[in-house]
């Protein structure tokens, strides 16, 4: 019982007043420099409170924090100037998200109205309208709508055309892609652009392309010049060639020739962009990907929030899958995948970090060997799955989640045809060994999956229908339980197969039994 004048502890309600309150004053100085904010540390923030909110159950001011997250993408992407009308709108929002805050324990209808409204407000000014402003809008395409499509994807393969050429003589070169991204804004803007596959996908790919150079730092490698040049002048094409169809017909082929030339190349390009590390910080390249330190140097552990925010992007993902009008656009919907794979492979330790990181090895495997474009249906599923455990994560029992994810990961090593063709004892090492709760009971899921039927007290203790043993209750001599001669030495080649695949305690396990089966491999049969 609480003691009279003790403090109380804090309520979940509390705890997010607290912490939602600490985003807004890093948000709010990160605005007070006259100098422009760091674009990253905003988007960063914002996505920091949204998950906060979504954690404690406030979905208005997660909302407001979306459009918030939506401004500043529009900022470090270069669809919105940060210029002084935008800091003065951003100060506003962060503003109004302090009282939203402060009348979450008294929330009403009138609030989430006010909340909706500044979500659709960012979000516009942001350079993509909200859902509801779309829907409003999206009545067609009248004769000035075409000839605003042809006009804008003209000036965007322009632009492609320009950043092509000056990046195939310097792949550094920063200027063409802004450039770029700023051409890309007023159809981006367009609320009937999702009605005009694949228009959305063009774009998105684009952006996304521009991403991964913008991130690339150092010399880069012999002849990529050429193929970043390819790839822009084929964007450049595709634009033009569906904005032509757009303004004589109303409608472009998603199915295009130099669309799906667009989607191969990029997705060749997405694939093959490794992890970035800066040249200054190695020494001897051991291996391709591998961070300085090696296996033990593990990356920085992803924070519980931001595991609920890519649970709630793999969530869309497998939406926009299954909705993909055509092949094409589904090929690539599923490799542009490859960015939040990465990010969740650098998941860090634990056992929530472990299943998380296997669970993004399988995905991407799945993705890369072409399954999930032949499959999207049952891919799409799992991907779901996956996401709303990680949108779960956040208050959830981390054994449990653990657990959860492995038999997702499971579920899509299926898929791929990965675990139907590796033996249990290849399967042990990167499945069962966890030593920790969550692969104890992740073994247990399987044993129940294969027919060993649910766990028993009474068969434990003997009380079953029958108790006694099949062999009439006669002593059993161990020795012949153990491994001997040619079955010890089969043993051991499959433990030479399995210790190719794993590292660590597991690795270790598998050497002491290896000594163990020596001895036996020499006595008879």
């Amino acid at each position: 019982m609480t003691q009279p004048g003790a403090p109380q502890p804090l309520g979940m309600s509390d705890f997010f007043a607290l912490e939602a309150g600490e985003y807004l004053d890093r948000l709010d100085a990160l605005l007070q420099p006259p100098t422009p904010p760091a674009a990253d540390e905003l988007v960063r923030l914002a996505r920091a409170l949204r998950g906060s909110a979504l954690m404690a159950s406030q979905q208005g001011i997660a909302r407001a924090a979306m459009g918030l997250e939506a401004l500043a993408r529009g900022v470090r992407e270069g669809r919105r100037p940060w210029d002084a009308a935008t800091k003065q709108i951003t100060t506003r929002a962060i503003d109004d998200l302090k009282i939203f805050v402060r009348k979450a324990a008294s929330w009403t209808d009138a609030d989430t109205a006010k909340a909706e409204a500044l979500a659709a407000q960012l979000e516009q000014l942001g350079g993509r309208p909200s859902a509801q402003v779309r829907a409003a809008e999206a009545m067609g395409l009248d004769a000035g709508a075409r000839a605003f499509v042809a006009r804008e994807g003209a000036a965007i393969a322009s632009a492609l055309d320009r950043a092509g050429r000056t990046l195939r003589s310097n792949p550094l070169a920063h200027d063409p892609l802004q450039h770029v991204l700023k051409a890309l804004q007023p159809l981006r803007g367009l609320a009937a652009l999702t009605d005009l596959p694949p228009l959305p996908d063009l774009l998105e790919g684009i952006e996304q392309a521009i991403g991964e150079l913008s991130r690339t730092s150092g010399a880069p490698p012999a002849g990529v010049g050429e193929t970043i040049a390819e790839l822009f002048q084929m964007a450049a094409t595709s634009i033009a060639h569906a904005a032509r169809e757009v303004a004589e017909r109303g409608r472009p082929d998603p199915e295009s020739a130099e669309f799906r030339k667009f989607a191969g190349l990029l997705v060749q390009f997405m694939d093959s962009e490794p992890d970035i590390v800066p040249i200054e910080t190695l020494g001897t390249i051991v291996h391709r990907g591998t961070p300085p330190g090696g296996d033990n140097a593990r990356p920085a552990t992803l924070g519980r929030l931001e595991l609920v925010s890519h649970g709630e992007h793999l969530r869309q993902a497998a939406d926009s899958l299954e909705r993909a009008p055509s092949a094409t656009q589904r090929e690539l919907r599923a490799h542009t995948l490859a960015g939040t794979f990465r990010a969740l492979g650098s998941a860090g330790g634990g056992a929530v970090g472990e299943r998380v990181a296997e669970f993004a090895q399988a995905a991407r495997e799945v993705v890369t060997s072409g399954i999930a474009v032949n499959q999207p249906a049952l891919f799409a599923a799992e991907l779901r799955k996956a996401g709303e455990i990680l949108t779960a994560s956040g208050t959830g029992d981390e054994t449990a989640t653990a657990a959860a994810l492995a038999a997702v990961t499971l579920a899509v090593r299926r898929i791929g045809g990965t675990e139907a063709a590796t033996t249990p004892a290849d399967r042990a090492p990167s499945l069962e060994s966890s030593p920790d709760l969550a692969g104890t009971w992740t073994r247990y899921q399987q044993m129940v999956a294969a027919g060993v039927g649910p766990a028993s007290l009474d068969e434990l203790l003997g009380r079953g229908a029958s108790t006694k043993p099949a062999n009439g209750g006669e002593p059993v001599d161990i020795g012949t339980l153990l491994y001997k001669g040619n079955r010890a030495r089969q043993r051991v080649q499959e433990l030479r197969e399995a210790a190719k695949r794993t590292s660590g305690d597991a690795l270790r396990a598998i050497i002491d039994e290896v000594c163990d089966l020596v001895v036996l491999a020499i006595e008879p049969e």
